[in-house]
């Protein structure tokens, strides 16, 4: 029962959001088979010596083919697999199907069941939805809503991660999110403000498994301002501020390091030049916890076992380079650096990863 209303409630809620997402597949005026193959080759080196998240390193890639058949202008199947691996293990870690149909409202509307379009097409924060996701989880599994304009992007969505049969001794696992920003009209010829909420619930739970664990709920929100002035003769070009709140809630009361409640504020510079980026912030928290964040922003340990450093306070700084090929290749280079002004450390992360996109039409088989 908890795990319906939850769910009920989260729609009910995100519906009103959801009133704009990201352009679906192309539509056509015949009947057409498309070949879409996704790859990202990556390594992320987390330098992290800290008693909240122990160090590590991410180096492989995911290899995501798909058969995409348009009967019609508003409707798409699609049907692949996604194949991830991690160098020096000699084999795929994770082989999944992935099948979704389409159906588009607009080119700019469209409602998805089965392979979700996921991960950092989301548009998250890292604090409550680790970007590491884009290699660790990219297929995400459920039903999802999206549009986007001009001036707004709503993502709506439901991802079940685990699923359960009678007498299983594991929980079932889903999440829930809704993702919108909204540029405000100009009140200046070169001024840009833009409003972003973020909600996440995360559950736990099952009643037909038999588990030891209690069902658990988690709810996250962010809220915050963006506000940047353009730089220099480049469209591209900006500088400004953002300011971020962020809330965690256990719903059910039960957090096993007994934070059941907790709060964080990120207050950020950031410059863009074209396809740089530079950022510097100041993150506090107090009993901050996001079962799908960046335990970097945590309040509790992935390490040691109930270990809570209630308050947190980080200067952060990141650059971010993406260097794009003929719209089907794109080089990125991030850094990211953390320096705990009470534990009095510094903890930084590099990446690099090459990512290959690319729609081929295979056939028209009904031409209109």
């Amino acid at each position: 029962m908890m795990r319906r209303s939850v769910i009920l409630s989260f729609f009910i809620v995100t519906t009103g959001l959801s009133l704009a997402g990201q352009e679906p597949y192309i539509s056509q005026n015949a009947e057409n088979l498309y070949l879409k193959l996704n790859n990202l080759n990556f390594v992320r080196n987390n330098e992290y010596s800290n008693p909240i998240i122990e160090g590590y390193t991410l180096i492989g890639y995911f290899l995501q083919p798909e058969i995409i058949y348009i009967p019609d202008e508003k409707v798409s199947v699609s049907l692949g697999a996604h194949l991830l691996s991690y160098s020096g293990t000699g084999r795929f870690s994770k082989i999944k199907p992935v099948f979704s149909t389409t159906f588009s409202f607009s080119d700019s509307t469209f409602f998805r069941i089965g392979t979700l379009t996921g991960s950092d097409e989301h548009r998250l924060q890292d604090p409550h939805f680790n970007k590491e996701r884009l290699y660790t989880d990219f297929a995400e599994d459920g039903l999802q809503f999206r549009s986007s304009g001009k001036r707004y992007f709503s993502d709506t969505w439901l991802s079940w991660e685990n699923f359960i049969f009678r007498g299983d001794n594991k929980r079932e696992i889903l999440t829930a999110g809704e993702s919108f920003r909204y540029l405000l009209p100009r009140i200046a010829p070169n001024l840009r403000i833009e409003v972003p909420f973020q909600l996440l619930i995360k559950h736990f739970g099952g009643q037909i498994s038999d588990y030891d664990q209690q069902v658990e709920t988690y709810l996250n929100m962010a809220l915050g301002i963006r506000a940047g002035i353009d730089a220099g003769k480049s469209p591209d070009s900006m500088a400004g501020i953002e300011c971020i709140y962020f809330s965690g809630n256990s719903l059910t009361k039960n957090s096993p390091w007994d934070i059941n409640k907790g709060y964080a504020g990120w207050y950020k510079l950031f410059g863009i030049y074209k396809n740089a980026s530079l950022e510097a912030g100041y993150w506090h928290s107090d009993n901050y916890y996001a079962p799908d964040g960046n335990f970097i922003f945590s309040s509790v340990s992935d390490r040691f076992e109930d270990l809570v450093i209630s308050e947190r306070s980080l200067i952060t700084g990141s650059f971010n380079l993406t260097l794009p090929w003929k719209d089907m290749l794109e080089f990125t280079f991030a850094f990211d650096g953390y320096y705990d002004t009470d534990l009095r450390r510094f903890d930084n992360a590099v990446t690099l990863n090459i990512r290959f996109g690319k729609l081929i039409k295979i056939a028209s088989l009904r031409e209109k």
